[in-house]
């Protein structure tokens, strides 16, 4: 919430089961959450609910698993229902990607790994944001960006050619066309 880093995560369904399997390939790579906020969406309120009976399942393990676990308890807090307002944070990272994603796929249609490969590409992009200057000095053009807090290191992408208005778009080439 602080350094408004976006993870974006492609999966294939909105079931309680395809966000846990998300959350947890997010997890894996970035570490476990202390908390998670979110709206009430159904998908989020089954996820939550089964979160919390394997957290319940575990704390009958005994022996050093138990206190592992508990010491890496997960919170949910929903907002208000009907309060979209109270996400304003996170609505505005959806609100970008839904800019990026309209723009480079159009009326195309797109492969999972196409999906996949794009929205890390657009996560790239938000993360990629300005935050502030890194010196004061008004020549030095580095500045902090969100992923210096996930990578140590601004993000680097490799340069595509811009395409002219094709048939049919090749996968992802004019991505930059519009950054």
């Amino acid at each position: 919430m602080v350094t408004k880093a976006v993870h974006l995560e492609v999966t294939s369904g909105l079931t309680a089961e395809d966000f846990l399997a998300a959350y947890l390939r997010f997890a894996l790579r970035r570490g476990g959450c202390k908390t998670i906020y979110s709206d009430n969406a159904p998908t989020f309120k089954a996820a939550s609910a089964e979160l919390s009976r394997l957290l319940q399942a575990t704390l009958q393990m005994s022996g050093e698993i138990i206190n592992t676990l508990a010491l890496q308890g997960t919170e949910w807090k929903f907002i208000p229902p009907r309060a979209p307002h109270f996400g304003g944070l996170w609505e505005s990272a959806v609100r970008s990607f839904k800019f990026h994603f309209k723009r480079v796929v159009g009326d195309n249609h797109l492969t999972y790994e196409e999906m996949t490969t794009l929205a890390v590409k657009i996560e790239a992009c938000l993360n990629s944001r300005p935050m502030s200057p890194l010196s004061s000095s008004v020549t030095d053009e580095v500045v902090l960006t969100p992923a210096h807090f996930l990578v140590g290191s601004p993000i680097l992408a490799i340069p595509e050619p811009t395409v002219e208005e094709p048939e049919r778009l090749p996968p992802l080439a004019t991505y930059y066309k519009y950054a």
